[in-house]
């Protein structure tokens, strides 16, 4: 599940509408429903921290990083898949504990993280999608 589909959900759950929830976090109801088509992906942690104390779910949770990225990545290519996400996740975890880093520069890394993650799901959904619409 992306981070607009756990958002839409939990929104709907709560009974709230885009323009309620969209106060909340400091967003338009418009830019809420790209969140939640999956169109976009806030640009900044505040707004994912607003939307995870609104909800009262981990920012890990909104993300999917809650475990499932290794999961997936282990029954879509197997043991190596898993490893390799491991080391993708314990590197990346390294540059922000690490103190390094600027926060602008912490923020650019999870914008384009965050893409990159956002753009494969969309290609692999698009890929997969096909292949079952073809049998």
């Amino acid at each position: 599940m992306l981070f607009g589909d756990r958002i839409k959900q939990l929104r709907e759950n709560a009974g709230m509408t885009q323009a309620e929830l969209g106060k909340l976090v400091g967003v338009s109801d418009r830019v809420l429903g790209y969140y939640e088509s999956n169109e976009r992906f806030p640009r900044k942690q505040e707004v994912i921290s607003k939307f995870a104390s609104v909800f009262n779910v981990s920012v890990d949770y909104l993300l999917g990083t809650d475990g499932s990225f290794m999961q997936d990545a282990g029954e879509a290519y197997g043991a190596i898949g898993h490893k390799q996400a491991q080391g993708v996740l314990k590197n990346v975890e390294m540059l922000f504990a690490g103190g390094e880093l600027m926060e602008e520069d912490k923020d650019e890394v999870f914008r384009i993280i965050s893409e990159l993650y956002f753009d494969a799901k969309k290609k692999n959904k698009e890929k997969y999608g096909r292949k079952k619409k073809d049998k």
